[in-house]
């Protein structure tokens, strides 16, 4: 009974939608609200609908029922009940009930939030473009990958889920990536709605400006889970290896972080109109397909899902949105092009952005190009080939320094225009305290090549610049009698986008810091120990004591005890692990000492009967920053996007419109000014 009702919501949610789609053009081309709000009424009872089969499927999981073949593949009864809830993303038709439960519930918050504004006649056109997608998943889980289909024969007990799976990291990083791709779709319809009713000034912009935000930050949060989770559980000792599927999911967030600087223009200057258009239907197109690189079965990774056919339905879905999408920003080219200004200086803080958009852009070419060339090579002659990591690193990295570097001057730019004296003053300070700094690191540390050493460098310019600007600010806040904490506070909360942005930029340094310090300064080596050996690496000592088993709840492991032990003083006991399950491969389960400094990461490779093991040792120095950093980036964004009052909108917007008088009288004093 349980499972006929699962699959007749997903009927019922499918009808509705259709009933919807219909509804809304109808309604518009009347004129008739009511069956607008008809409409708005089936697309919310699809998310009961949804809400109802994705509850019922994860009580099949938690009940142990293995007539149905998608519990049977991804759960057993000795499963945490833990990783029983998560089977719900596990494979590939849960994931994607999940990615409709997701779309339907934004579905429906946009129609609460926006339905009794004063101005919501574009809502309708909006609604119409979330709800054909839809259906395009509803039509999934319908007719091509049905979660609630049973088995001809019932097994006893599940295949279980794979061990690589049962990580906290990997918990969360696909429920974080899904908020991301999902949440896309909001700003592309509204995008779509702009379009469509001739209307592409800021307001799609400023109404969408939420769900972008969110959507990146959840999309950052989602690669960096899965990089969190690739340096635990892969055992390789590395946070990224430019697989396929990491590539499809950095994809979007360069087009998207792209976007979300391209559009600061257009509310400020009115440019950019249909660079910022096809920057998000660039986007969404993007998770599309990264969707059907994963769920394809075209490319051989860690992260993907098996042989299907479902990824050619995305590959033809993309087709539609890129199709219909061409077709309005053609047919609508003169009214995206009618008022734009032009860029009155190759060097203001608008080039800027656009060179920052160019690098974004190039960055998204370049490991689109290494991602997809040995798919159309296989296509075409029929030899497979690889593009590996010598490619990206290569290709991407100086890409990645001058994005740095140009994160690292454009706050110190004028709109409209910035005089060359005004440049240099600006950039003179920050200069001078960064290169003492980089000196010192030259001289006392190994950092010696030059592009290692430049990363340092801009990424101190970048905390430096950020840090003069917030002094200055609060300097002519305590002018007024205010004391410190009350001027850092008001500067802050005053112009939330603008400082939100500068702990986002904080963050990104951080991160970059830890990848850089990993990428180019890893230590790595193999060593065959018996028990009471010893290790020594540098102020390490590494004694192994010897080999244990121990018991999980559905696997068996081994693992080697290692005393850790700096200038002979004993810190710490890691014990590396394989970790045998039930029908599966065995896995290993690395031991990390992490510190601010660097990581200490042991791998346990083999062993034999004498208790003799081979161990690999990874230090892996700075790439707790990274973590740190992605913090930093998230809570930027909150603050970034935490509502504020009317009265610090009036000051931001009187402080902007006194930026634009200043930049335009004197341009080189305005970072200094502007705070």
């Amino acid at each position: 009974m349980i499972v006929q009702t699962g699959a007749f919501l997903l009927i019922l949610a499918f009808c509705l939608t259709i009933l919807s789609l219909t509804l809304i053009p109808v309604g518009v081309k009347r004129r008739d609200h009511r069956f607008i709000e008809s409409a708005y009424r089936a697309i919310i009872v699809v998310f009961f609908s949804v809400t109802g089969a994705a509850l019922l499927l994860i009580y099949l999981f938690l009940a142990d029922d293995f007539s149905i073949e998608y519990v049977a593949s991804y759960s057993e009864r000795a499963l945490p009940l833990f990783y029983k809830i998560t089977g719900l993303w596990a494979g590939q038709k849960g994931s994607l009930l999940f990615w409709e439960w997701l779309l339907s519930l934004f579905t429906t918050t946009v129609i609460l939030l926006d339905r009794n504004r004063p101005n919501n006649r574009h809502l309708p056109i909006v609604t119409f473009t979330m709800g054909i997608t839809n259906l395009f998943f509803l039509f999934l889980l319908v007719f091509i990958t049905p979660p609630f289909d049973q088995n001809n024969i019932i097994p006893p007990d599940g295949n279980g889920l794979n061990p690589l799976l049962q990580n906290p990291g990997m918990v969360f990083h696909p429920p974080a990536l899904y908020l991301g791709y999902v949440g896309f779709t909001v700003p592309f319809s509204y995008a779509m709605a702009a379009l469509f009713n001739r209307e592409v000034g800021e307001w799609w912009i400023s109404r969408s400006r939420g769900w972008t935000l969110f959507s990146w930050a959840f999309l950052t949060l989602g690669i960096v889970f899965g990089g969190w989770w690739a340096y635990r559980e892969l055992g390789w000792g590395g946070v990224w290896g430019w697989d396929p599927v990491e590539n499809a999911s950095l994809m979007p967030w360069l087009t998207s972080t792209a976007f979300l600087h391209s559009v600061i223009i257009q509310e400020r200057r009115g440019m950019m109109k249909i660079w910022n258009i096809v920057l998000i239907i660039t986007t969404f197109s993007l998770c599309i397909l990264g969707t059907f690189i994963t769920r394809s079965g075209i490319i051989t990774s860690v992260h993907a899902f098996g042989q299907s056919s479902v990824g050619f339905v995305f590959l033809g879905f993309l087709l539609v949105i890129l199709l219909i999408s061409g077709y309005f920003i053609t047919s609508r080219y003169n009214k995206l092009k009618e008022r734009n200004p032009r860029i009155e200086s190759l060097v203001s803080r608008e080039s800027a952005f656009l060179y920052n958009n160019i690098v974004l852009f190039g960055l998204t070419f370049a490991t689109l190009w290494g991602t997809l060339f040995p798919l159309i090579v296989e296509a075409v002659k029929g030899v497979k080939i690889s593009v590996g990591p010598p490619y990206f690193n290569r290709v991407n990295t100086p890409i990645f320094l001058a994005l740095l570097i140009l994160m690292a001057v454009c706050p110190l730019l004028a709109w409209r225009r910035t005089s060359l004296r005004g440049l240099r003053k600006n950039l003179l300070l920050p200069g001078v305290l960064t290169l003492p700094f980089i000196i010192i690191l030259y001289f006392i540390t190994n950092v010696k090549d030059a592009l290692p050493l430049s990363f340092y460098a801009f990424c101190l310019f970048v905390v430096f610049a950020i840090i003069l600007e917030v002094y200055a600010g609060v300097r002519a806040r305590m002018r007024r009698g205010l004391n410190w904490f009350s001027s850092l506070w008001s500067l802050l909360s005053i112009n939330r986008r603008r400082y939100g942005g500068y702990m986002v930029h904080l963050g990104v340094v951080f991160v970059v810091v830890g990848l850089v310090s990993y990428g180019f300064f890893q230590y790595k080596d193999n060593y065959r120990v018996k028990p009471g050996d010893s290790i020594t690496i540098g102020d390490y000592r590494l004694q192994y004591i010897g080999l244990q088993q121990s018991q999980g709840r559905n696997f068996i492991s081994i693992g080697a005890i290692v005393n850790v032990y700096q200038k002979d003083r004993y810190i710490d006991t890691l014990i590396p692990e394989k970790r045998f399950y039930k029908r599966q491969e065995p896995t290993t389960e690395v031991a990390i000492r992490t510190t601010p400094v660097e990581d200490l990461y042991l791998i346990l490779s083999n062993w034999q009967q004498d208790g003799t093991v081979n161990l690999t040792v990874v230090i892996n120095p700075l790439i707790a920053w990274s973590w740190y950093g992605t913090g930093l980036i998230v809570l930027g964004v909150l603050w970034s996007g935490w509502p504020r009052k009317r009265t610090e909108m009036y000051i931001e917007a009187l402080e902007r419109e006194l930026l634009g008088m200043v930049s335009i009288r004197n341009s080189g004093k305005l970072g200094r000014i502007g705070t």
